[in-house]
């Protein structure tokens, strides 16, 4: 039977490949050395028990992305919260919806751009250190990490941004929730160079 102990090694994973640098949840498949002893002396055992019966073993994987993506400290008792199921709602439904939420996304950047006076390529330049202006609307959470990545994927922008962006907290931070984040993602990749091409490549 799925229980608390199932999930907090779920949780203790997830939580190893957001915050190390040196777990990876999906190369080792959520392996993690925890004795169920070691479990039960847990003051905060009953969170995970909780979260075995709203959850179960189908969607649990994704609830602990969904919200170390969003906040890499994610303290258990904060997760079981309004705002953690609603953070998780939110990463299933662009996952179930890729397509669509990604062309939502693509069209705010162009429209962005396009009302700025930006080139698509200006878009991603950093300028004298500073943010470009796709990073910026990705802080102001006008495009999802998910669109991020997928973009990254296709025009390899991110390493760039390390060595051209000045300051060291922010994007290091941003740039380290994409790498993680990535690997649990699946996309068609036909599908989103055709949703490209539609809204950034002029006629």
């Amino acid at each position: 039977m799925y229980g608390g102990y199932d999930v907090f090694k779920v949780y203790l994973g997830v939580k190893l490949h957001f915050t190390t640098k040196t777990y990876d949840y999906v190369k080792y498949e959520g392996k993690v050395n925890c004795k169920l002893e070691t479990f039960t002396k847990r003051n905060d055992r009953y969170f995970f028990h909780k979260l075995s019966k709203q959850y179960g073993q189908d969607n649990i994987l994704d609830f602990f992305v969904a919200n170390f993506a969003s906040d890499s400290k994610g303290w258990i008792g904060n997760l079981l919260q309004k705002d953690g199921k609603d953070v998780y709602l939110d990463y299933r439904k662009r996952k179930e919806s890729f397509a669509y939420h990604f062309r939502g996304d693509c069209n705010n950047i162009g429209n962005d751009f396009s009302n700025r006076g930006i080139s698509f390529d200006g878009g991603f330049l950093c300028n004298n250190g500073q943010h470009p202006r796709l990073l910026r609307l990705l802080i102001q959470k006008k495009l999802s990490l998910q669109t991020a990545i997928v973009l990254d994927h296709f025009l390899s922008f991110s390493k760039n941004w390390t060595k051209e962006i000045t300051e060291k907290v922010v994007w290091p931070k941003i740039s380290s929730t994409l790498a993680r984040l990535k690997p649990f993602m699946r996309f068609n990749e036909t599908e989103c160079k055709l949703i490209m091409k539609e809204i950034f490549v002029n006629d």
